[in-house]
């Protein structure tokens, strides 16, 4: 926000005075005619070429990025940009991209009769071949009339931007907090999806299994039909394929079909889950430049399984991570980033912080064909952002396992969402309020939606709180066994 240069001494005093709590100091813009100068991020910088100390990032006041480079160097290009200086204490990164979710869903706790015994996604769904089914939650859809719905879904988003994510791909969400993708089919859409990817939950069938039947038993092939959306070529395909263990045939089909499909080399392919993938098929991923989409909590609290990671590091994959949804998936990408490396290390591998920061990142937004607008840091992509605390070590660690009390700031589209209580409040991108469990203050969202910090609490008393893991899917070795019958 302009303020004269009168005002910034007396700011900057009362800033030293609390240099216990407030480990950057804020020098507000000064008044220049017509123009809005923006903002000068002072940190260790995360860029795609490695980390970097002592630089600075500039803001510009339409939310995307401009000036990226030595810290004082940017400060002499744009001597009137307000400044938040937090050199040698904090790390700017980029906002997690994460490539799958189902946000209309993702409020709800897994079910207590969730277990890793499942061969194929339709047993949990549909109870096929006498699996016992899990009760899908209702999905919450965001209406300006419904304060209950918006309240849910604004949890949702901030559990997610507390945790690191900045962009969110699946159908679902609310416009105006992290950004979200999917594709522009109906009214409303445009206003709710900041960007596109055709984003499929069932790009062969609703009951696969059943369909595959015949042919699973050494019958004809079956014939599927043709997709309404084949036509999009101009936006990445993102589509679930291959859910389910690597036993399942009906699993294995859908993956060599998909394969096929991808070598027209028409647009850019990912593949979501992938459980029953294997060497060869990384192979062919490779050549076709297919990203992996990655949830390992939801594959082995379904499954018993998950991907062979090391066969995909091996074949130079590119992956991306993602949270699913939280019935089964992680509640945040931090959390899964967490299980990641559990589930790498389990398989004989060692998963760098580097290495998941850019499965978290640039990855994610490759995935959706979104790496020219987002996922990193770089003068013309959108200034989403978050500033953690960093006392020493690695600086990608230090983004990947930051807890809420090391979160200073969090930028979607150049609005600071999230704001700790020793930042002025003028860098945030409307009023601030502080939400129980919740260190950093929440900035403009809740007034958006017409909501009190009371209103909001009661609306999302009972369902995944913005900050506590602690009810999430486990995130356990791989088991084998076979989920109970019905």
């Amino acid at each position: 926000m302009p303020c004269p240069r009168s005002r910034l001494v007396p700011l900057l005093l009362f800033l030293g005075a609390n240099a216990g709590a407030a480990p950057c100091s804020f020098t507000p813009a000064t008044l220049s005619g017509e123009r809005a100068p923006g903002l000068i991020v002072g940190a260790e910088v995360l860029l795609p070429e490695g980390s970097r100390a002592g630089q600075g990032v500039h803001i510009r006041f339409n939310g995307g990025l401009g000036l990226v480079g030595e810290f004082d160097a940017v400060r002499a290009a744009r001597p009137d940009a307000a400044v938040l200086d937090c050199r040698g204490a904090a790390v700017l990164s980029p906002g997690f991209v994460n490539a799958h979710e189902h946000p209309a869903y993702s409020y709800a706790f897994p079910d207590a009769h969730l277990n890793p015994g499942y061969v194929h996604r339709d047993e949990w769904r549909l109870g096929t071949d006498g699996a016992q089914p899990l009760p899908i939650p209702e999905p919450i859809v965001y209406a300006r009339d419904n304060p209950r719905s918006a309240a849910i879904l604004l949890a949702m988003e901030l559990r997610h931007l507390l945790g690191g994510a900045t962009t969110i791909a699946g159908p679902g969400g609310l416009p105006g907090v992290v950004r979200n993708i999917d594709r522009h089919d109906r009214p409303g859409d445009i206003e709710l999806y900041d960007y596109e990817a055709d984003v499929e939950v069932f790009p062969f069938s609703f009951q696969a299994v059943e369909d595959l039947r015949e042919e699973c038993a050494g019958g004809p092939a079956h014939q599927f039909g043709h997709r309404a959306a084949d036509d999009l070529a101009f936006m990445a395909y993102v589509p679930h394929v291959g859910e389910g263990r690597k036993a399942s045939c009906a699993a294995r089909a859908e993956v060599a079909r998909y394969l096929q499909r991808v070598q027209r080399r028409d647009r850019r392919y990912a593949l979501v889950h992938g459980v029953a993938t294997d060497r060869d098929d990384y192979a062919v991923m490779r050549e076709f430049d297919v990203t992996l989409v990655w949830s390992p909590r939801s594959n082995l609290a379904l499954y018993g399984e998950t991907v062979d990671i090391a066969g995909a590091l091996d074949s130079g994959v590119r992956i991306a991570l993602s949270t699913d949804w939280s019935p089964s998936g992680s509640f945040h990408m931090r959390e899964e980033a967490g299980c990641a490396r559990r589930a790498a290390s389990a398989a004989g591998v060692a998963l760098p912080a580097d290495a998941l920061w850019r499965m978290s990142t640039v990855h994610g937004a490759y995935a959706l064909g979104l790496e020219d607008r987002l996922g990193a840091i770089r003068p013309g992509l959108r200034a989403d952002l978050v500033l953690v605390a960093h006392a020493g070590g690695d600086p990608h660690d230090a983004v990947l396992t930051a807890t809420h009390r090391d979160v200073l700031a969090a930028w979607v589209d150049g609005r600071a969402l999230l704001l700790s209580e020793t930042l002025p409040e003028s860098l945030g991108a409307g009023r601030c309020v502080a939400l129980p469990g919740m260190a950093p203050r929440a900035c403009g969202v809740l007034s958006a939606f017409g909501l009190s910090p009371a209103t909001f609490i009661e609306h999302v008393a009972n369902t995944v709180p913005v900050n506590d893991a602690g009810r999430q899917a486990p995130c356990d070795a791989p088991t084998g066994g076979r989920a109970p019958s019905t």
